[in-house]
């Protein structure tokens, strides 16, 4: 069964060298963690190139899991925490900070929708374009401008389609 503990990359990248060529659920039992959390922290180490995905494959039409192994740059100097800092030291990030790699802290989404906006004066943009301008979820943006609307920030120009534009005189 899963718990709440946090693991780090460095415990991940220890559970992989100590068994080369698990999946992501073998992964998470060795961790005692879920397996979509084991996935998520193995899609971040991969992007480091810390670790290295074997594809499954098919059998009999069935999708076979990926296998996962550490690769030599990782052993040799492992991936830094999110922020820099090797080890986990259990400083709660400020607001506004990025939490990981992909998570943003709270307040950080607003934030960057705005200076985004604020980067393309004249133009109405929807929160799908924003989305795909910062590389997040076209949900959360469009809450983040609906947010930032309340604020007086930005002020919606089209409400079909939703278009907003960055006040000016703030």
């Amino acid at each position: 069964m899963a718990t709440t503990q946090k693991v780090s990359p460095i415990q991940v990248l220890d559970a992989l060298a100590a068994r080369p060529g698990v999946t992501a659920a073998e992964l998470a039992e060795a961790l005692d963690m879920g397996q979509s959390t084991a996935a998520k922290h193995l899609a971040a180490l991969e992007t480091q190139g810390a670790v290295h995905r074997e594809p499954g494959g098919r059998q009999a039409g069935r999708r076979l899991a990926d296998r996962w192994s550490t690769t030599a740059a990782a052993v040799e100097d492992p991936p830094a925490e999110p922020g820099g800092v090797p080890g986990d030291t259990g400083d709660v990030p400020a607001e506004g900070t990025a939490c990981s790699a992909d998570r943003l802290g709270r307040g950080a989404l607003g934030a960057l929708v705005r200076e985004y906006l604020a980067a393309r004066p004249g133009e109405g943009l929807g929160p799908t374009q924003v989305g795909k301008g910062l590389g997040r979820s076209q949900g959360a943006v469009s809450n983040a401008l609906v947010r930032l609307e309340a604020a007086g920030e930005v002020r919606l120009e089209s409400a079909s389609p939703r278009r907003y534009r960055i006040v000016a005189d703030r």
